[in-house]
């Protein structure tokens, strides 16, 4: 889930209020947060992050990214989003501004240590190469669907409903 505001002044808030909620957007952290939907509580991080946290960081480009950490590293870490095909190296401590600890679907809130999320943290991360092959298989019939005028006019159709 991507942001385009400014990750020094998430950075600021937790500096001086220690907790940053937002709305995140996009579909990279799907189906746990759903875009301009759910909402999230992050936190300063207390320490190197740990395998399958989900940390707030700033990307080189200055857009901020809220994505799972699914490799710690000596000096960087994997990110990736649960809706992702690909993992990005690279993410240094001094690139990550929070870490999540809960967010809210809906009404109720979720937190990072509750045991039906930490199942699906698990689950979701050992289907990881059945997710890579949908995805991927997905991508390569919507390349070659819109390269055939008839197929891209059909896919169109069919994706309105």
């Amino acid at each position: 889930m991507t942001d385009r505001s400014d990750g020094e002044e998430k950075r600021r808030i937790l500096d001086e209020v220690g907790a940053y909620v937002s709305t995140p957007s996009g579909r990279s952290m799907r189906p746990m947060l759903r875009g301009e939907r759910d909402n999230i509580l992050v936190e300063k991080p207390t320490g190197r992050l740990k395998k399958f946290d989900v940390a707030l960081y700033t990307r080189r480009d200055g857009t901020s990214v809220l994505h799972r950490v699914v490799a710690v590293r000596e000096h960087d870490y994997g990110m990736r989003g649960d809706n992702c095909d690909y993992t990005e190296f690279g993410i240094t401590d001094g690139d990550v501004i929070g870490v999540l600890t809960g967010f809210w679907r809906g009404d109720r809130f979720i937190p990072v240590d509750d045991r039906r999320y930490l199942r699906y943290v698990r689950r979701h991360h050992a289907t990881y190469p059945l997710r890579w092959l949908r995805i991927r298989t997905g991508k390569l019939i919507r390349k070659i669907a819109s390269r055939i005028p008839p197929l891209r006019w059909l896919w169109h159709k069919l994706r309105r409903g």
